[in-house]
């Protein structure tokens, strides 16, 4: 059964299966007992937008994904290792984007709700994800409004980037692209 998996040129397609898998299957778990596994990677892609899609989830998907098809292309299939890696490129990379698209509703439904983002004007906040300098890119500052906790995108007027767990003021927001203009408190 183990030859199956790593031998030939299978195991550069078991290796990330199970990885994945298993990166995938601890989060499961930690999430059903409450618990957390974050990692934040910050990536400056000049020109690239605001992009957050990176993360322990997506490259997990994207193991999982290109693992297993990749392994069943080169078992079941017969593909040579050629047409394999092609498979498991394309299967991964729509994987993780899967996830990254099913994890952004998620957060859109979080979003939504009673609660309307013009009430966290002068509200005091804690910086989540890093603020870049004005009009270099968008951050995420967590703010309590009504006992709830709410998590929104956030730019700032500075030069100077605000670090996460950093206590900042809410001095403006913009209801159009739901976001939070920000001063250091």
């Amino acid at each position: 059964m183990l030859d199956w998996f790593f031998s030939d040129g299978a195991v550069w397609f078991a290796v990330p299966a199970l990885l994945g898998t298993g990166l995938f299957l601890i989060q499961l778990f930690l999430g059903e007992l409450g618990g957390d596994l974050d990692i934040d990677v910050d990536a400056d892609m000049s020109g690239a937008g605001d992009f957050r899609a990176l993360s322990i989830q997506t490259i997990a998907a994207f193991c999982l994904g290109s693992g297993w098809m990749g392994l069943a292309a080169f078992r079941v299939l017969g593909l040579g290792m050629v047409g394999s890696v092609a498979i498991a490129v394309v299967s991964g990379v729509g994987v993780a984007w899967l996830m990254a698209w099913l994890t952004r509703q998620m957060f859109k439904l979080q979003r939504s709700g009673n609660i309307s983002i013009s009430q966290a004007a002068g509200l005091t906040g804690e910086v989540a994800v890093t603020v870049p300098p004005a009009n270099t890119g968008r951050g995420a500052v967590a703010v309590i409004i009504n006992g709830r906790r709410r998590e929104y995108d956030a730019v700032q007027t500075s030069d100077v980037a605000i670090q996460p767990r950093t206590s900042v003021t809410i001095v403006s927001v913009d209801t159009q692209k739901d976001t939070l203009t920000i001063d250091r408190s």
